[in-house]
């Protein structure tokens, strides 16, 4: 059963608001609101933003229970750990993993939060003012027509079907955010600027998503040769970026293609098959050592700590086995 937090005492430490002037706010250990959970609360709120960093260790697995909000949007980000959401006015559960997001617009938030017990959890949650996305989205050409007409209704929406992945470009967005490099009286300006652009790359993730969730013919062709390909060329291929660099798909397209035709990642097949190969050699006799630095270990623990996550034995006692 998990322990019950109502909605005053979470929104004493993390609501969602918007202020004349800015203000930061910070909340540790505040056991009489919240029990059960060590936490760090960094709130800071301005007149058309607001970003809440929570950080915690749950001792207990714990449900927030009918989490209510005034109307903005949230671009909400699971750095660390995992939760899960209902609300009232948008359909389905909404589970985030660590390096996954999603953005959130209701006029009338109400939900239940749900945090498994767990260390180490740390979620960002970016707010903005409907009236200031859609100013953003109409100066700018109107990209995504089906988000601004959502907004200009009132429509509750969830922008992704299921979260989404944390980018490299927006991990590096993200930790400016975190990290503000600006004297104070211009924090505001840099941090509106740093959201926006985080919103820009959101958006044009978004768009691929589409793109891939239709897998035209030749979209799916070309996932198909980059498979092939990786099924041969797993020893020298290093990453999702070497592989875009020589395909007319995008790093996004190529990630969301893997997962929807052929649920795995361009990173699990690489080292799925790097392990097979791994074992076949062990098994010719060669030392673990020149094993590892075969397939990509310039460091032999980690390359026995990745074996033997794979096949339940280290390297050594694989080839032990096979000499009884």
């Amino acid at each position: 059963m998990a322990y019950i937090i109502d909605n005053e005492s979470y929104r004493e430490i993390a609501g969602r608001k918007f202020l004349s002037q800015p203000s930061v706010d910070t909340f540790e250990h505040d056991a009489p609101r919240i029990p059960f959970v060590n936490h760090r609360v960094k709130n800071i709120y301005a007149r058309n933003f607001g970003i809440i960093r929570f950080q915690a260790d749950f001792m207990e697995d714990m449900q927030i229970r009918g989490m209510k909000s005034d109307p903005h949007i949230s671009l909400h980000f699971q750095l660390a750990g995992h939760s899960n959401a209902r609300f009232r006015d948008i359909p389905g559960e909404h589970p985030l993993r660590p390096a996954e997001y999603n953005i959130y617009y209701s006029e009338n938030f109400d939900s239940d939060i749900f945090y498994n017990r767990q260390k180490g959890f740390e979620y960002l949650a970016l707010i903005l003012k409907k009236e200031h996305l859609l100013q953003f989205l109409q100066q700018n050409g109107s990209p995504v027509k089906k988000l601004e007409t959502a907004l200009e209704q009132g429509q509750s929406f969830a922008l992704f079907s299921k979260s989404a992945p944390v980018s490299a470009e927006m991990h590096a967005v993200l930790q400016r955010i975190l990290h503000v490099p600006v004297a104070d009286d211009l924090s505001e300006m840099y941090l509106n600027g740093k959201i926006l652009e985080l919103l820009a790359l959101q958006l044009q993730q978004y768009r691929e998503e589409k793109t891939v969730g239709q897998l035209r013919p030749d979209a799916a062709r070309h996932l198909d040769e980059i498979f092939e390909y990786l099924n041969i060329h797993y020893l020298t291929t290093h990453s999702l970026e070497d592989v875009a660099a020589h395909s007319p798909l995008s790093e996004h397209q190529i990630r969301e293609g893997f997962r929807q035709r052929y649920n795995t990642s361009v990173y699990e097949l690489i080292h799925e098959k790097r392990m097979l190969h791994a074992r076949q050699m062990l098994d010719s006799g060669l030392t673990v050592e020149e094993v590892a630095e075969a397939v990509g270990y310039a460091n032999g623990s980690n390359f026995i700590q990745a074996f033997k996550r794979k096949f339940g034995i280290t390297p050594k006692q694989m080839q032990l086995g096979r000499l009884r």
